[in-house]
């Protein structure tokens, strides 16, 4: 049996110099290192806080959770944050019903997890 999987692709840019990550496609188990190599290279370069932008994934199972839980972990000894934009209504049901909406911030846009983050 053969598994088609949907590409995933990553963009990172900067908004105030927080790293946004714009995610666009489906995360599982085979899309899901594209997420954690752009994760990481930017905490790598020094990132405190970042922002995932999830308005253009349609699917997301427990690989994506996981990535975007150990990047909290590597981020919280910073004093830093995630902050997610634009979930789609099945990723926020699944952040609420796991109690993850309460370990990341929750945006309809890039402009109000930004101002979030200045804030702090």
């Amino acid at each position: 049996m053969r598994v088609e999987s949907v590409r995933l692709e990553t963009a990172t840019y900067e908004v105030a110099g927080t790293p946004v990550i714009d995610v666009s496609g489906e995360i599982d188990v085979y899309s899901a290192p594209e997420l954690k190599s752009a994760i990481n290279k930017a905490i790598d370069s020094g990132a405190a806080n970042l922002i995932v932008d999830l308005a253009d994934v349609g699917y997301m199972d427990s690989s994506g959770f996981g990535i975007l839980l150990g990047a909290t972990k590597r981020l919280r000894p910073k004093g830093g944050r995630i902050n997610l934009v634009g979930c789609g209504e099945g990723i926020e049901r699944m952040l609420r019903i796991t109690g993850m909406d309460t370990v990341f911030g929750l945006f309809p846009n890039v402009e109000g997890a930004v101002d979030s983050l200045e804030q702090e």
